[in-house]
């Protein structure tokens, strides 16, 4: 690899005085660098995003292939966040709203904020049962002896028989799998969107 030029500031300290476009750089400085520091460095980066971009293109794809929601994912990601958990329930909320001005109801006010009324164990099970699909260690969140100890490793071991069994595919649907686009609320286009409709 070539060695990088040595560059000297011209003209003393201070701010450089030379007009816009411009750098306190000899023109040979200035060349030298273009050729040894920027386009190669460029080059590296484009070439990185481009094996990015066509990889994330592909899990769009497997994920399609498979009968997945690329918008259920995204909501999976979403929701690992406080942040993204109270801005889900807060979209929520406001559609229940605007559900019932439309009479259709869809539970009480303020049903979805409601605190998880669920038993400990029914909630203990799903949160191990989780777990054991992804592929984490057996540590309940519960004291050893209890009900809802004994439930979340229930969930757990029958999460992990799931990952155990494998997934294959079955048959080929007839048609084409898509996602019915009108039926999402959509706020805009991002990356995750272009990259899924492009895959």
């Amino acid at each position: 690899m070539a060695r990088k030029p040595k560059l000297t500031v011209v003209g003393g300290p201070g701010p450089a005085s030379a007009g816009p476009g411009h750098n306190a750089f000899t023109d040979d400085q200035a060349r030298g660098l273009h050729f040894s520091s920027h386009v190669p460095a460029y080059e590296k980066a484009l070439k990185a995003k481009k094996d990015a971009d066509a990889a994330f293109k592909n899990v769009c794809k497997t994920i399609k292939s498979e009968g997945g929601s690329i918008d259920d994912v995204k909501l999976t990601i979403k929701l690992r966040s406080p942040e993204g958990e109270k801005e889900f329930k807060e979209q929520i909320e406001r559609q229940r709203r605007v559900a019932e001005w439309n009479n259709l109801p869809i539970g009480g006010q303020g049903w979805l904020l409601d605190e998880d009324r669920r038993p400990i164990e029914d909630r203990a099970f799903e949160d191990g049962k989780k777990a054991g699909l992804e592929g984490k260690d057996a540590s309940p969140p519960h004291a050893p002896g209890t009900e809802a100890y004994e439930a979340w490793m229930k969930g757990w071991h029958e999460g992990q028989a799931i990952l155990a069994q494998g997934f294959k595919k079955g048959p080929e649907p007839t048609a084409e799998i898509l996602r019915d686009e009108s039926a999402a609320e959509q706020s805009g286009v991002d990356d995750f969107d272009k990259a899924a409709s492009e895959a």
